[in-house]
């Protein structure tokens, strides 16, 4: 795919259109020129405008998440990837392919540090991805393009970056672009047979074996061998820990399953041998009062990286490989014999995960509580749902209500950068469009990325925004609350307080159809309001805001 004196811009969208991205991601600038003139040739490459370079990101993130495909966004000059980094490092922990390319002034302009320019842009993006590399001439972006998707397909899988300078856009580049088949990675590592035997041995000798499954469980396609597995073994399963959960690897509907990882529950307590497949061990919020794994637990930690591995917590055997390889040679490795007889555990483990009903907020007269504004929301979520949350205060209650059966009814982050959710959703939408796409979030979150509402109007992306509103950023005043200083004593919470904002008339001045409600009862009535429109709609839900989360 030659053009004899084609500009460096129509270099780079042949290489894209090779490796079969059909659509990016952008909030372009003067920089973008070349490829943003290149696309008028192509009527069937999609350019998806962002007002906001947050949106861009989490939108490629969604999309890649749900594809296993790598997605473009396209950001100028380091502003806009600086506005693009909190959202980058959400992609980066849930190992998604996404491809930041961005736009810089002339390299004439950048010796001068002129306008929007920094020296070596690609250093504010290093933290965030596996590799970033500026182009120097404009006959090797083929190449260097080619490389950034390679490796953001290698495993362990993640963002890339290539810096494009627009001197080197307008040039000419009559290089051919690779041939991405023979470039794209195929290969999936297996385990050390020895340490599947030794895993298998423990499990088999077990009394009380627990498995707990990471989200790479799901990305890997190991759901079914996890299943299969621990039907064979006769065990409870748990979702990891709510520090890291990024999507579900075990599905929430399965008589094994067990709710969430969590160090002080009995059952994990009580575990001799557990299993981490696919599992971050661990993100820690605060400074730890004590260990996450069970003093005297022997454990087995299953990853595709090997740097996650013993990355907190030393392990007993640990295997670096595919975990759906993984999975099948453990599920092969286990001796013959009745290894079920432990069913008695799964009904235990899960007597005592129905038993706990989670997060129980405070009924207080005259407003919602989430609650039921959860179980309400659970009554809407089918097997074609796919719910995208980003909601911090009541994300714990949702996790414990609504139904979460991988590989695509529950996507979230744990990288802390709100406003994830409304790119991330139309992202996931127009991955999946045959799935229905609700996202969840708090008013908070909302606040940091509004702009996803123009985009789902602009391109009619029927996404339904679903926001709960307390009128608080109630994070900060449960922070104080731990704290435990003059805040508390008043009563009074700096910070906390956000009052005031219509969010469902925000919705509408974008051109979104948009609903306030004050019950959970009227959800239902909402929710079909919202399936009636052809395009994007926002149902915003007022709370407590006096209640700070578990």
């Amino acid at each position: 795919m030659t053009g004899p004196g084609r500009s460096g811009g129509r270099a780079v969208l042949e290489t894209l259109l090779a490796w079969g991205v059909r659509r990016v991601f952008t909030c372009p600038g003067s920089t973008e020129a070349a490829f943003l003139d290149a696309t008028l040739d192509h009527p069937d490459f999609e350019v998806v405008l962002t007002p906001h370079e947050s949106i861009a990101v989490s939108a490629a993130d969604g999309y890649a998440r749900v594809t296993g495909e790598p997605a473009v966004a396209y950001l100028h000059t380091h502003v806009g990837l600086a506005n693009g980094l909190g959202h980058l490092n959400a992609a980066r922990l849930a190992r998604s392919p996404v491809v930041v390319l961005n736009g810089l002034k002339p390299t004439l302009l950048q010796s001068h540090q002129g306008f929007t320019c920094i020296p070596d842009t690609g250093r504010l993006a290093e933290p965030y991805v596996r590799s970033q590399w500026q182009s120097l001439r404009t006959e090797e972006i083929p190449e260097d393009l080619n490389r950034a998707f390679r490796l953001a397909l290698t495993e362990p899988a993640g963002p890339t970056w290539v810096g494009l300078s627009q001197d080197l856009m307008n040039g000419t580049c009559t290089t051919p672009v690779p041939d991405p088949g023979r470039f794209r990675p195929r290969a999936r590592t297996a385990p050390d047979p020895d340490l599947v035997r030794e895993a298998a041995g423990l499990l088999a000798s077990a009394a009380s074996p627990l498995l707990v499954a990471g989200a790479e469980v799901a990305r890997h396609g190991a759901v079914g061998e996890l299943i299969a597995l621990a039907e064979r073994l006769g065990v409870p399963v748990v979702n990891e820990d709510r520090r890291t959960y990024e999507r579900p690897g075990f599905p929430t509907s399965h008589p094994n399953y067990a709710g969430l990882y969590a160090a002080n529950r009995p059952m994990v307590r009580d575990s001799d041998v557990i299993v981490f497949a696919g599992c971050r061990c661990f993100t820690e919020f605060e400074v730890p009062r004590g260990s996450d794994v069970p003093e005297g637990a022997r454990t087995v930690h299953i990853h595709s990286d090997a740097a996650e591995i013993g990355n907190i917590y030393g392990v007993d055997v640990g295997i670096v490989a595919d975990e759906r390889l993984a999975l099948s040679a453990l599920l092969a490795g286990l001796p013959e014999g009745d290894l079920a007889a432990r069913a008695g555990r799964v009904a235990e483990a899960r007597a005592e995960y129905e038993a706990d009903p989670g997060p129980l907020p405070p009924e207080t007269e005259g407003v919602e509580n989430v609650a039921a504004v959860a179980a309400a929301l659970a009554e809407q979520v089918g097997e074609n749902t796919t719910v995208v949350g980003d909601a911090t205060t009541t994300g714990a209650i949702l996790l414990r209500r609504l139904p979460q059966d991988p590989p695509h009814q529950y996507y979230t982050t744990s990288s802390g950068s709100l406003g994830w959710a409304m790119g991330a959703a139309l992202g996931i939408k127009l991955g999946r469009p045959e799935r229905e796409v609700v996202a969840v979030l708090g008013d908070g979150a909302f606040q940091f990325g509004p702009q996803g509402l123009w985009v789902a109007a602009r391109y009619q992306i029927p996404v339904t925004y679903v926001v709960i509103n307390n009128e608080s950023y109630a994070a900060v005043a449960a922070a104080l609350r731990r704290y435990g200083g003059t805040a508390v004593e008043r009563g009074d919470f700096p910070g906390k307080d956000l009052s005031g904002i219509d969010v469902s008339a925000l919705a509408r001045g974008y051109g979104v159809f948009g609903q306030r409600i004050h019950s959970a009862g009227e959800l239902g009535e909402a929710m079909a309001k919202a399936r009636a429109q052809q395009g994007p709609a926002l149902i915003e839900i007022m709370t407590d805001p006096d209640y700070l989360g578990p």
